[in-house]
Formats: structure tokens, sequence, C-alpha cells
């Protein structure tokens, strides 16, 4: 286990995880320092928790950050640290490292850990439930929700299931997850890491440090996945839709391969999630708890009892005739994509929010079917517009509860809207599940 006894460490950003990687430090009896250039106004009662346990905190600016010596410099995710501390601190000989790095130094019990453009809440919940149903003591993490560090040091037995997102591994160089799952790579926060090729690097580093006795899981139909997968030391199972594959989906099932023969996992209408990105999902979730000794009697049952995550393709309600779906978590074309893709015809798509680098041109191709109408809402609103030719009409509209009012209008028996944004919520919302839950109480008010 990581030794910080005595050690003096800076931790960057006081959100989740950062004030998760603080109080795992002072656990673990070091002492900590952690700052952020939000105000102590906005941090809150945090501030009070933290200085009671005796970690120190700096609001407003990183003064002392830059100015003072550590041992060891944390970073939460959303934190893009200054070049000069960087290179400051490696002549210093001092160690960067990500909340999730820590995490994983001070974790000595079986790990999964699941990474990908889209699917990984979903995937996560899968695998925890499947365990639980198989009577293991579980835990989600990670991007998911809770820090890492807040569970840890954990009792040997306890398994943790942890959503591993690029902005937490771009200061990891060596994490070795028992199981690691790749679900897929599309275009995705290129804003901050500039190109695919950085973006897939950085994904790539949850596998690389893998050893043979551990186990990859890997979709076998993703093209940037199959460029990077020989990296890959750990033993590789694939999911898809081809009969090669370890774990597949076909019309009516989903099945896997075991002792070389063909078994059934779950037939298709057992499986309550909708979309065939959620069979891709349960069948890597299917061959990660398999991996650690599920039983296959749990892993259906699970499947059986599967319910959607909350802001991702979840179901509102039906009023006025129509049924509306919250999809808040999609904050990027393919997501919404994806989601239309669950959806035969009969859409109004309320899309929008503030745009990243991608173009929003593909979203013509799904006019008339499912698309009926599209709602274009927030800073994104102008960018649909040029995006998409003008043939296509659409209704632009300032405000997510704007948009609301108008698919309450238009919309009638048989209908569907959905909220699948595509875009980030950081131009009304402080994250996508305020946006999410802001949607459902329009909906429902």
């Amino acid at each position: 286990m990581l030794n910080l006894r005595g050690k003096r460490a800076a931790v960057l950003g006081m959100a989740r995880s950062g004030i998760g990687a603080a109080r795992l430090i002072h656990r673990l009896g070091g002492r900590a320092l952690i700052s952020d250039r939000k105000s102590a106004e906005l941090l809150g009662p945090a501030i009070e928790e933290l200085q009671g346990l005796g970690i120190e905190v700096e609001a407003g600016e990183h003064r002392r950050i830059a100015a003072e010596t550590f041992d060891l410099v944390v970073l939460s995710p959303g934190v893009v640290p200054n070049r000069e501390w960087l290179d400051a601190w490696q002549r210093q000989g001092v160690r960067v490292i990500s909340e999730l790095q820590l995490a994983a130094e001070v974790c000595d019990s079986l790990w999964i850990g699941v990474t990908g453009s889209n699917g990984k809440t979903t995937t996560v919940h899968l695998i925890a439930s499947m365990l639980e149903h198989a009577g293991m003591s579980v835990q989600t993490a990670g991007n998911v929700g809770w820090s890492w560090s807040d569970f840890l040091p954990a009792p040997p037995k306890q398994v943790f299931v942890v959503e591993v997102s690029s902005f937490q591994l771009e200061f990891c160089p060596r994490l070795q997850p028992d199981v690691g799952v790749f679900l897929n790579l599309f275009e995705n926060h290129l804003d901050r890491h500039g190109n695919m090729d950085t973006y897939a690097e950085l994904k790539s580093r949850l596998f690389v440090n893998q050893q043979p006795d551990n186990v990859v899981v890997l979709n076998g139909e993703d093209r940037w996945i199959a460029k990077l997968d020989s990296a890959f030391p750990a033993r590789h199972v694939r999911f898809g839709t081809q009969p090669e594959f370890d774990f597949r989906t076909t019309r009516e099932q989903l099945r896997f391969r075991a002792d070389q023969r063909d078994e059934l996992l779950i037939e298709r209408d057992e499986f309550p999630l909708v979309g065939r990105h959620n069979e891709l999902n349960a069948l890597a979730a299917a061959a990660a708890a398999m991996s650690v000794g599920a039983r296959v009697t749990a892993i259906r049952e699970a499947l059986r009892q599967a319910k959607p995550v909350e802001h991702r393709i979840e179901f509102v309600g039906t009023f006025g005739g129509a049924a509306y779906y919250n999809d808040s978590k999609s904050t990027n074309l393919t997501a919404t994509l994806t989601a239309l893709d669950s959806f035969e015809r009969n859409v109004i798509l309320l899309f929008g929010g503030r745009p990243k680098k991608e173009p929003f041109a593909p979203l013509a191709l799904r006019y008339g079917r499912p698309i009926n109408a599209l709602l274009a809402f927030g800073e994104a609103a102008p960018k649909v517009r040029r995006d998409v030719p003008e043939d296509y009409p659409m209704i632009l509209t300032e405000t997510l509860s704007a948009a609301v009012a108008r698919a309450r209008e238009i919309a009638g028996e048989g209908d569907i809207v959905l909220l699948s944004p595509g875009c980030t919520s950081f131009d009304e919302f402080t994250n996508f599940e305020e946006r999410g839950r802001v949607f459902k109480s329009l909906v429902q008010s």
C-alpha cells in the first residue's frame, strides 16, 4: 500500500474527487493542503468539515500550491494544471498523479475498471448488480458518483467497479485493474485532448499495465479499439455481434462461449433495457462479472431485473399521449445518435446545451426516421442551425424550459419526446444531473 505517513501532499480541485483524495491522504497519516480557485462562499460547508479533520484549505487562488513544497501532488479530473507548475514539480522530483491513481495504489481489493466514450455508467451498474446477485460485496465508484478514495482503505473481500473517464487517466502512469472493460471509442472531449490519437492513448492507459493473468473485455467491432488492443497484455475477451466472439448478441438472444460450447445468456425479450447499445453493455458486463467468478444464473437474474440508469434513456412518463424520456447524460453527438437508434419513429428530439467541436450535420440522417421534429436549445442552437441543412426544419429556443414548452405544444398521441442533448450542460446547468432533474420537473409539472 502507498505509504503517505508524515508526507505532505497538495490536492488541486475541491469537487468530489479532490475532497475524497484529501480525506484519504489524512486517513493514511499524510498532511494535505487542498486548493481551489472558487471562493470560500461557493465551496460551502465542505471547508469546515475538511478543516475539522486537520486538512488545510486554500480557496480563491492557488498561491500556496505554487509557492510551497510537497512530496506528492494529486489532481482532480476537472483540473488542467499550469505547465510551469508541472515543470517545476518534475525538476523537484515531486510525483504528480490523479485521484484515480492514488486510489488504485491504496486499494488491495479486486477491482474492475470500465471506460469508453458511451455506456460506462450503465455497464458499471450492470456489473455491480451481477456481482451482488452472486453474493459478493460490491461498491461502485469513480466517475459514476462517489470518488473511489472515499471507500479506502477497504476490506480485502470488497470488490470495486470503477467508472473511468479520460480526464481521470491523464495522470495515471501505472494502473492495473484485475478486469478492464473497453466499451467503445468515439470523438469526444477533443476540446481538452486536442485529437483522437491523444484521446485514444489516454483511454489505453487503463489496460497497458495489466498482466497476462488479468482480463481485458473489448468491443470486437470498434475500429479504434482494434488499432489499440495488440498493446494490451491481459487475456482478451471480445463482445459484439460476430459468431466468433466470446459474448455476442443475435436477433433474439444474448449468448456466450463456455468450454468451447455456445450457451444462452438471456433471451432478448427478458432484458428490459432498450436499444442495441444496451445489449452490448450487457454483454460487456456479463463478460466482466463472469471473469471474477459470477455464475450465469446470477448474471441472468441481474439482467432480468435491470433498470435504466437515471438520465440515460430514462422513461419519465406519458403525458397527453406522448412518452417522455430523459437522456441528459448524452453529452456528445454519438450518444444522441445511439439514443435515437433505440426508437423507430415519431421522435421529437430536444438537442442542445454548450457545444463541443464536433459537427452536428449527422443529425440530418435521422430526419423522418426516427426524428419528426428537432428542437435545438441553448448555446448550441445557432450551431445546429448552421450544421444541419436548411431544408431540414427545426425550432430554436434559448433555454431547455422553452424547448420543453414547445415540445408540449406539438407532441401528440404516440409521439416520443426525447431529451438527448448531445452537448455539455454548462450553459444553463452545473452538470448533466441537474439538467435531467430540471427536465423531469418541467415534464411532470
